[in-house]
């Protein structure tokens, strides 16, 4: 994981001191240009002294062009370098390049493309590092911190980050701050505390496990928001007996949270424990009883908890958090709490419609249950999306009418507002949606979804160089969700296409198919970048897995659907739809 997002610990704590400035100089054995060193010895890139992973591949393919700096070297000698001995395809190549060009902050004219010839590393070398304090000079490091979109777009953002953590705080859990202690030369997030909190294991049946997911889904928007503290979400799928710290260590966190929701009629019992990963050992462990719903409010308990014990302060002043389950029964709360699992692993029409008749069941027996009513709203515009709806219109419309009775009954819920911005944005409302998400991203700092979300919105206004920031950071923050990563590949490639890197783009792309094969829609764009390139049968192959996945489109049927009216999208998106056609797809 990019360590710009990196485990730091105070004097004292499990993990050790802090390293001093002395101990993070480059070694001897170091190539330094434009701010950035690559450590032969360590095997690391460090951007401005922060170092970043890389793959094996990727870090190989970047000292054999930083030992030839402004040197054109062809594919087949990158590749016989890299990969000595071993037939591979142009896309291995394109993919470690564009892994690279992320890395170095974005700039595609760092590592230059000579179309049909190769690729160039356009930098001047340092006998000696900058200092680490101070702006790396030259002029390769001027142009790298002016002309990287992902690195300007950074510079752009701080001062809405501050303004947006001294103006929003919560009540009784936790203080908004988005996690921004310290400001790495690179521009990048440093937290003081990194945190993964593993879904609780439930006890007493299936509906405690629906409990414990929902409990689980809770605590990490709580703890998200306790300052200097930085949520990075956990692998999907790990079972109660899953060695915390491994994951920890895996994830590059400070901290584990994990434990359990044992339920037995309406009484709740939370037992947790939190573990330093660096040493196995128990920092904190404790549990709290619930005799009865009412008495519900682990969200308030569990954050203060924590925060003690990562000795961050908890601000009361602000708006008030609802909690959602407190006072109503389970005969109400069981088939919301069935719902919203039933969503996450959706896949099909067929189970956004079961989720939805839940959600039905459950307001029959609580007309004012906000999170069913989100829910029922999210079942909706979900058909929408995924162009599963044959009454997209009318459903969209329950939708919009089932979210606002959500927010009025609690506007402060975080996945409320995520999904009223869905809803605006199917509305063809796209400056609203992204206002929608930056409402999410003050009650949740950081959420992985809501970023992803952030930049897709932003393509649709037709600023595709600013898609990498936030989406880049949801990849940082959720690394091991699979879905997560492939859609998050997915956005930034057709971001690279509305640029013109359709190499970039189709790395992406691919990248997403990896990731999740089942994205159909990355098939899409493979296809249609195929045969905009005149590769015709690989075109083919692609519009396949698509259609496989997703019958039954045309050309016409897709562009009906996109929601953005904005010219900027449309003059490239067009682009797109060429591509489609001379791939095959029927108009």
């Amino acid at each position: 994981m990019n360590a710009e997002i990196g485990t730091k610990t105070k004097p004292g704590t499990a993990g050790g001191d802090e390293l001093s400035p002395a101990s993070r100089r480059p070694s001897l054995g170091t190539l330094h240009f434009a701010g950035f060193d690559v450590d032969l010895e360590r095997g690391e890139l460090r951007v401005r002294g922060d170092p970043v992973a890389l793959r094996p591949k990727s870090f190989a393919l970047l000292v054999h062009l930083a030992r030839h700096p402004g040197r054109l070297l062809s594919k087949d000698e990158l590749a016989d370098a890299v990969w000595p001995n071993v037939a591979v395809t142009d896309d291995s190549l394109v993919q470690c390049i564009s892994e690279l060009r992320a890395a170095l902050g974005g700039d595609q004219r760092l590592i230059k493309t000579v179309p049909r010839r190769g690729y160039l590393l356009d930098a001047t070398f340092l006998d000696a590092p900058p200092a680490l304090d101070a702006p790396a000079g030259g002029e390769n490091a001027a142009r790298t911190q002016a002309s990287s979109p992902l690195v300007a777009a950074r510079s752009r953002s701080l001062p809405w980050l501050v303004a947006l953590g001294i103006a929003c705080t919560v009540s009784l859990s936790a203080a908004l701050w988005f996690g921004l202690p310290h400001r790495g030369q690179t521009g990048g997030l440093v937290s003081k505390n990194t945190i993964t909190i593993l879904p609780l294991a439930g006890v007493g049946g299936e509906n405690a496990a629906d409990l414990a997911e929902a409990i689980s889904d809770d605590l990490m928007i709580e703890i998200s928001r306790l300052p200097d503290t930085l949520v990075i979400g956990p692998p999907m799928g790990p079972g109660p007996d899953s060695d915390a710290s491994q994951l920890g260590r895996r994830l590059h966190v400070a901290y584990v949270l994990s434990g359990s929701v044992q339920r037995q009629g309406e009484a709740v019992s939370i037992a947790l424990k939190l573990q330093a990963s660096a040493t196995d050992a128990v920092v904190w462990s404790g549990r709290f009883d619930y005799a009865e719903q009412a008495g519900w409010n682990w969200r308030r308990d569990v954050s203060a908890r924590i925060a003690n014990e990562l000795k961050v302060r908890i601000d009361e002043a602000g708006p008030s958090f609802e909690r959602p389950y407190a006072g109503r029964t389970f005969a109400a709360i069981d088939p919301t709490l069935q719902g919203w699992r039933s969503l996450k692993r959706m896949r099909t029409q067929a189970e956004a419609q079961r989720a939805r008749a839940l959600f039905e069941q459950s307001l029959q027996l609580d007309p004012d249950s906000a999170s069913a009513l989100t829910g029922l709203a999210l079942s909706y515009i979900t058909e929408v999306l995924a162009r599963w709806s044959e009454a997209p219109e009318s459903q969209t419309t329950l939708a919009a009418q089932a979210i606002e009775r959500s927010l009025a009954l609690q506007p402060n819920d975080p996945r409320a507002n995520y999904v009223r911005s869905l809803v605006l944005s199917v509305q063809g409302r796209i400056d609203d949606a992204e206002q929608a998400i930056h409402r999410v991203l003050a009650l949740y700092p950081n959420q992985p979804r809501a970023l992803q979300r952030l930049g897709f919105l932003k393509l649709q206004q037709g600023r595709p160089e600013e898609v990498a920031e936030p989406v880049m950071l949801s990849l940082r923050l959720d690394p091991l969700d699979s879905e997560q990563v492939s859609r998050g590949y997915f956005t930034l490639g057709m971001a690279e296409f509305h640029l013109h890197h359709d190499d970039v783009a189709y790395a992406h792309m691919r990248q997403a198919t990896i990731s999740s094969p089942q994205n159909g829609f990355a098939w899409q764009w493979l296809a249609a970048i195929d045969a905009l390139h005149g590769r015709s049968e690989q075109a083919k192959a692609n519009l396949i897995e698509y259609q496989k996945r997703s019958p039954g489109h045309t050309v016409s049927s897709l562009k009906a659907s996109e929601y953005s009216r904005n010219p900027a999208f449309w003059l490239e998106r067009n682009r797109f739809y060429d591509g489609l056609k001379l791939a095959g797809l029927p108009e």
